[in-house]
């Protein structure tokens, strides 16, 4: 019989090793590093969610003053940009994490998904950039212009779903466990440098120059997602199910029996999709509030995003090491309790620069805790082997929320015509995601905890 070999990073390259005696502490899979491979990998990782970071920013912070450009009203800007982007969800995240955990290829399981939909999302996001200014030049019907932005946007979502899904599954396949907590920290810090460098030097330009930031942003994520999936490489997984073929029928009724079997994950599943559901009126309207109800000016706006990036970027190392040091739960749970504390001081007391600035600089805080304990919830909580499949389950749920929350947020804000309840949106779904953890907390003791918890698998 023939030993166990794992593929081996301890410099550019990658080479075979046999198995025995090597560092648990260093392998994920059939992966293993040295320290020196290991920080390599988490740079070109790096790289490539900077572009990732980049693009998302660009996109929730001028889409929706473009369509309000053209006279989308708030229930518009909210159906094209969240409803109709997460009933999509609901459709393609689902079928393409079951596909990706099953998928045995050369360059992997997720890589694939990932370098395949790159050219899609880049070209969308140029073609969403050029729709207004060459609308403008031409004699159109006055409904045409935001028709064909708002199609271009779904286009764009359709894609930007497959890897914004599957980039999040590669991180457990290519990282060790021990190390998941400081890689997110990284990551998120990545997330926080963006949020400082894009409000700060590129959002200015888009008061004049939208197009051609759209076309640079949109050649730059395509250049640093395919320079990550070129220097990464996935191991090999076991070929679990490999001779088990899934007609669509089939692949649904396994889906959902296999997911959705196990009580137990409810409350997370819904702790999430509150918790997200809580900041979807923040995506959308946040630069309007600043706007409409504060009189900011696209730079002034840039100026107080930027430091709420530094905040991240200073912040994003320590809190990675306190969710290695104290568990993912428990700091994210304290995420979600600093929240509610934050939202609900800012309703009644942000009311100008200042005021905003310091609400800004706080949520930047709290959100920085929250978003980094994120994904180690998920490396902590879901099973290994189906982790692809229920982190869809999850976002599943999630685009459900959204996709109601979304639309019904943007006509309860045309029936307010007052930006300031979005705090009082964070607020009431962020208690509804604490009263789910406590739930799960309580569950997750009953499973043995930090030291000895064990998934929950679903039946054959």
């Amino acid at each position: 019989m023939e030993s166990e070999t794992l593929l081996m990073r301890d410099g550019r390259g990658y080479r075979t090793v046999p198995a025995e005696n090597r560092d648990p502490e260093y392998r994920a899979g059939s992966l293993l590093y040295t320290g020196r491979g290991l920080l390599l990998t988490v740079f070109f990782i790096t790289v490539g969610a900077f572009g990732f970071f980049l693009m998302s920013s660009l996109v929730g912070a001028l889409l929706p003053v473009e369509m309000e450009k053209l006279g989308a009203s708030n229930t518009l800007i909210a159906v094209f940009i969240t409803s109709i982007p997460y009933i999509l969800n609901m459709i393609i995240t689902p079928v393409v994490s079951f596909r990706s955990d099953r998928l045995r290829t050369a360059l992997g399981r997720r890589i694939p998904y990932i370098l395949w939909s790159a050219p899609f999302v880049s070209l969308f996001l140029v073609l969403i950039g050029w729709t207004p200014a060459v609308c403008a030049r031409a004699a159109l019907p006055h409904w045409l212009p935001l028709a064909l932005l708002g199609g271009l946007s779904v286009g764009y979502q359709i894609f930007f779903l497959i890897v914004g899904s599957v980039i999040y599954y590669l991180f457990p396949d290519v990282i060790p466990e021990k190390f998941i907590g400081r890689f997110m920290a990284v990551f998120n810090l990545t997330g926080s440098l963006v949020g400082f460098l894009f409000p700060r030097y590129l959002l200015p330009l888009g008061e004049r120059h939208v197009n051609w930031l759209f076309t640079g942003v949109a050649l730059f994520y395509l250049v640093t997602i395919v320079f990550m999936c070129r220097a990464v490489r996935e191991g090999s997984y076991p070929a679990d199910r490999s001779g088990e073929s899934f007609s669509p029928a089939g692949m649904v009724r396994s889906y959902f029996r296999e997911c959705y079997s196990i009580p137990f994950y409810y409350s997370f599943f819904i702790m999430m999709a509150l918790s997200d559901v809580s900041t979807v009126c923040r995506m959308m309207f946040n630069f309007l509030y600043a706007q409409k109800n504060l009189g900011l000016t696209y730079a002034e706006f840039g100026a107080v995003m930027s430091w709420g990036g530094v905040i991240g970027v200073a912040l994003s190392l320590p809190v990675g090491l306190l969710v290695d040091k104290f568990h993912a739960l428990r700091v994210y749970a304290a995420g979600l309790l600093l929240v509610v504390i934050v939202n609900a001081v800012s309703f009644f007391q942000v009311r100008d620069f200042t005021s905003f600035y310091i609400s800004s600089l706080l949520l930047a805080v709290v959100y920085t805790i929250q978003g980094a304990a994120t994904l180690p919830c998920f490396v902590a909580i879901l099973p290994k082997a189906y982790y692809g499949q229920f982190s869809s389950a999850n976002a599943l749920l999630r685009a459900a929320f959204m996709a109601a929350c979304g639309a019904g947020g943007g006509m309860l804000f045309d029936r307010l015509k007052d930006y300031q309840y979005i705090y009082a949106w964070d607020f009431l779904f962020t208690i509804g995601a604490l009263l789910s953890f406590a739930v799960l907390y309580r569950g997750w003791k009953k499973r043995g905890g930090p030291d000895r918890y064990c998934a929950p698998l679903p039946t054959k």
